[in-house]
């Protein structure tokens, strides 16, 4: 085993001075998302094992609350390399496809914090939002797959997968929100990464701690297309109830269905099975997220078209 010492560099552009207990909740925040970030490492560099690890501060530097961290890691690596010398092995870890990043531990630690930043947002609107964290995160999930060979699609599946069960979706939601708190109490001042300055249109979106954590439902919306849906209960006056049917691929159970703007219940009205966009509703449970509702967002035609909703109302 080897000990590895990883850079994790976090600067918030703040202007004002930053209380204590605020260094120390995002310090701490850092300290939970590392943790998760070290645990989906091997899933993404083959052969990589981490025995132990820890985050450390280098220094901290006021003005700017500048925080130079450093990940120190036991690692094992089952490959050409297992027997070669730490600054060897530390090349693992480099990135090669972008200027941004010193690290894949930076880039790792960044799609963590979207992530649970992205289904924060999604909680507080009971919605799936094509919000900027989110857009942040896809952009995360693309480099990654440059970085690895490894598919965006399998990314994403490996990060979803480790935030399944609900202690693990709590704390990553809590603790994204917390991680911003700095930024947020000064008027959402920038926050760079290495080179990658994440501006101030993104952090204004994060919800701020506290707001809604007692009526959080953590429910997930994830979005498919083209889906085939076999309808098994209508009601043509209303858009919320009365609707259920079969999503393929998705749920062999019936779904409640929920009828979404522009969308109208006449779309569907006496159609045995459609082809449609959907947001699939997951709800957290002791198994983790099963999905309890689909809601429509777009009816497709026979030839793949969309359908215009309000020709479709009109008939």
């Amino acid at each position: 085993m080897t000990e590895i010492r990883i850079p994790l560099s976090i600067t918030y552009e703040t202007t004002i001075p930053t209380p204590i207990a605020d260094v120390i909740s995002a310090l701490m925040a850092a300290d939970a998302i590392a943790s998760e970030t070290i645990s989906i490492l091997p899933s993404l560099i083959d052969g990589l094992q981490i025995e132990e690890c820890s985050l450390n501060v280098h220094s901290l530097t006021e003005g700017s609350l500048k925080e130079a961290l450093f990940l120190a890691l036991l690692v094992t690596y089952q490959g050409d390399l297992q027997e070669e010398v730490p600054p060897v092995l530390e090349d693992l870890f480099k990135i090669t496809v972008s200027d941004k990043y010193d690290t894949i531990v930076t880039v790792v630690f960044l799609t963590v914090l979207f992530y649970g930043t992205g289904m924060a947002i999604d909680m507080a609107k009971k919605a799936f939002t094509d919000s900027l964290p989110r857009s942040k995160l896809n952009e995360l999930i693309d480099l990654l797959a440059l970085e690895t060979g490894k598919s965006a699609s399998d990314i994403r599946k490996i990060v979803e997968a480790k935030f399944q069960k609900p202690a693990a979706v709590k704390r990553l939601v809590r603790e994204s929100k917390r991680f911003f708190l700095p930024s947020q109490k000064d008027a959402n001042a920038p926050i760079t990464f290495d080179r990658d300055r994440i501006p101030k249109a993104i952090i204004g979106e994060v919800p701020f701690p506290g707001d809604g954590d007692r009526d959080q439902d953590f429910d997930r919306y994830t979005p498919h297309e083209m889906v085939s849906l076999e309808i098994h209960a209508q009601d043509k006056d209303k858009s919320a109830v009365g609707w259920a049917a079969v999503a393929d691929g998705i749920s062999e159970k019936r779904l409640k269905v929920r009828i979404v703007d522009p969308v109208n219940p006449a779309d569907l009205w006496q159609k045995e099975e459609i082809t449609a966009d959907i947001v699939v509703v997951s709800k957290l449970t002791s198994d983790g997220y099963t999905p309890s509702e689909i809601q429509i967002t777009a009816v497709h035609s026979s030839d793949g078209d969309l359908t215009d909703p309000t020709d479709d109302a009109a008939n």
